[in-house]
């Protein structure tokens, strides 16, 4: 049996990638709407507004232990529903750009073309320390909370580690009328 073509394996491997996102997206929606609906059924008044506040645990991990995983996730769940509400995955490696770079060079014109053609599609999203990732994995999503859940995470449940809660404090997510309470 003859194999796989590089350039079709690649194809199969985007299409697969695109419908893996929209499928993610579409689950995350379904889970946000459980989610709002379950607020909704123990307070009435909460139906009508746009935007609600909500207690969310938040908790990241990576994929080794350790201060050396290239790869991490933050996860956002609803204390009230015990839905997820969002994730966020950090990445300090891309493998595509690893094969690029050694096949063409990182001097070179064509990789560099190459990699501005790539950009969009990179799985590095992360410059910082393995350790830094479960801040940063929050910030993007408390950040995105209003525009994406339409709901503020105003109060956190998380581990004893206090760095993401006052990284997040620190940052204002709501501004500085709006504070995010820390439960334990």
């Amino acid at each position: 049996m003859p194999t796989m073509d590089r350039k079709t394996f690649a194809k199969c491997m985007h299409n697969l990638s695109v419908k893996n996102k929209e499928v993610k997206k579409k689950m995350l929606e379904m889970s946000r709407q459980a989610a709002r609906e379950a607020h909704v059924k123990v307070d009435a008044s909460l139906k009508n507004q746009e935007i609600i506040d909500v207690s969310v645990s938040y908790d990241g991990t990576w994929q080794k232990r350790g201060h050396t995983s290239n790869l991490g996730l933050g996860i956002i769940i609803d204390i009230l529903s015990g839905l997820v509400l969002d994730f966020a995955v950090l990445s300090k490696y891309c493998h595509n750009c690893i094969v690029a770079c050694r096949d063409m060079g990182v001097d070179s014109a064509e990789f560099h073309i190459w990699q501005k053609g790539h950009a969009d599609e990179c799985d590095k999203n992360f410059d910082g320390t393995s350790g830094a990732m479960e801040m940063h994995a929050a910030l993007i999503m408390w950040r995105r909370s209003i525009s994406d859940c339409q709901m503020r995470f105003v109060s956190m449940l998380s581990d004893g580690d206090s760095k993401t809660f006052q990284f997040l404090s620190d940052n204002k997510i709501y501004g500085s009328d709006i504070k995010i309470e820390k439960e334990e």
